[in-house]
């Protein structure tokens, strides 16, 4: 099944920060990685993984940013044919500082980044798409595309987290199936407790809506049920890329034909095998190793 995958694009540098840091000199550091990484971008990488046949939109110049971008997304076997090449576009940038109990701390510049414009996409070429996942952030072309997914009738999951209250509204609308972070459902809602949210977010929109809250697990309304997933119980070692890899299982998880709960299980279980690794997108499963491991499947045998 073919997805398309749209929103910031970002490489990070991860650096695991030493407890007693030496203010003004120099560290040594356990571990510095280089990685693509923003929830589109990671969520792409994620799906290729679980075998779908996955292209991320966006801008890449001649630089080095644009270079170890595209090699990232294509070393996760993800399609280039929406690519675009601009000479002055450049990935945003982002480091990850991540200390001895798993607390991150993310400095980011998006300086030299260039939002996609509606302009340079081949509307005609998302017929043949079955689902399209786009982020909070790229707002301007991922409206225009939970728009044309709309009129295509084509799945399309939201991953937001912030933006303009008119836009996140706007946007929540729009989409099939929205996945948001505890802080953004309140924010949106005005309520403090998760089911309360999802009452009032499931009124604004015919989408089902997933509210996450990271060890806390994830939570969802079907009708007027509520159904909760815990967090799997793992050795977490960092939680950079989880969320996105959540939404891209959840999503994968959609175009399977699983129910609710069942994708919110399969999500989870997705999501803390990443935790477990050091870097969003250095342990992505697969399908096979999901079909072998994750209770969902054990629990059907």
């Amino acid at each position: 099944m073919k997805v398309l995958c749209s929103g910031l694009n970002v490489v990070d540098i991860l650096v695991s920060t030493p407890s007693d840091i030496n203010i003004g000199g120099k560290n040594a550091c356990e571990k510095i990685l280089l990685q693509g990484g923003a929830p589109a971008g990671n969520a792409a990488c994620a799906m290729a993984k679980l075998g779908h046949e996955v292209s991320f939109l966006g801008y890449f110049g001649n630089n080095p940013l644009s270079m170890v971008a595209k090699s990232e997304l294509t070393m996760h076997g993800v399609h280039g044919d929406f690519f675009i090449d601009k000479k002055e576009a450049s990935p945003a940038i982002a480091v990850v500082q991540i200390d001895s109990g798993g607390e991150r701390t993310v400095l980011y510049s998006t300086k030299s980044y260039i939002p996609f414009s509606p302009a340079d996409i081949d509307e005609k070429a998302l017929k043949d798409f079955d689902l399209i996942l786009v982020d909070g952030y790229d707002t301007e072309i991922n409206l225009h595309l939970l728009r044309l997914a709309n009129d295509l009738g084509i799945k399309s999951v939201l991953d937001m987290e912030a933006a303009e209250m008119h836009i996140m509204e706007t946007m929540l609308r729009l989409c099939s199936d929205a996945i948001l972070p505890f802080e953004a459902a309140k924010n949106i809602s005005g309520k403090e407790n998760a089911l309360e949210a999802l009452k009032v977010l499931s009124k604004m929109t015919h989408a089902q809506v997933v509210i996450t809250d990271g060890a806390n697990g994830a939570f969802a309304l079907q009708e007027d049920e509520l159904i909760y997933q815990p967090a799997f119980k793992v050795e977490v070692v960092d939680t950079t890329g989880c969320g996105d890899s959540f939404h891209a299982a959840y999503a994968s998880a959609l175009l399977q034909g699983f129910n609710l709960a069942d994708r919110l299980l399969y999500a989870s279980y997705y999501a803390s095998q990443v935790a477990q690794y050091y870097g969003g997108r250095t342990c992505l499963p697969n399908k096979s190793y999901m079909e072998k491991y994750c209770p969902l499947f054990i629990k059907s045998k």
